[in-house]
């Protein structure tokens, strides 16, 4: 091999692995800042009630809610364990959060914490995926 070909590669894979360092880092970041330490939700049967569609999640800060706590506040009026999902929508054209259950309800809450629908779709199938061993 020539020396200007080794010289080369070795710039080359010094550029590959900073730019996959890079990446690394960033992705880790955006995670750290995505998800607190405290996100888990936990509910215990004896103390979830169905509570009417009106209510507000208890959070001191005006305005908007986290996603965890949209979370919450779902299992909350549904008095469900079953959560399956949380995400970001838009209902009317408005920033709202999603919650659907494995039971096929479904709430979208308000970015301030209001529940705004409850639903039920008929038919949602939710399968764990089997091992083939």
């Amino acid at each position: 091999m020539r020396k200007s070909t080794l010289i080369i590669s070795a710039i080359l894979t010094a550029a590959l692995l900073f730019a996959l360092y890079s990446l690394l880092s960033a992705y880790q970041k955006a995670i750290q800042a995505a998800v607190p330490p405290t996100a888990t939700v936990a509910v215990s049967a004896e103390n979830s009630q169905v509570q009417p569609t009106g209510i507000t999640a208890d959070n001191s800060t005006a305005g908007k809610i986290a996603i965890y706590d949209a979370a919450t506040l779902a299992i909350k009026v549904l008095g469900r364990s079953d959560l399956y999902t949380t995400e970001n929508t838009q209902l009317n054209g408005a920033d709202v959060y999603l919650a659907t259950f494995a039971s096929g309800d479904i709430i979208y809450i308000s970015l301030d914490g209001q529940v705004l629908s409850k639903s039920k779709v008929d038919g949602l199938s939710i399968r764990q995926p089997t091992s083939h061993r």
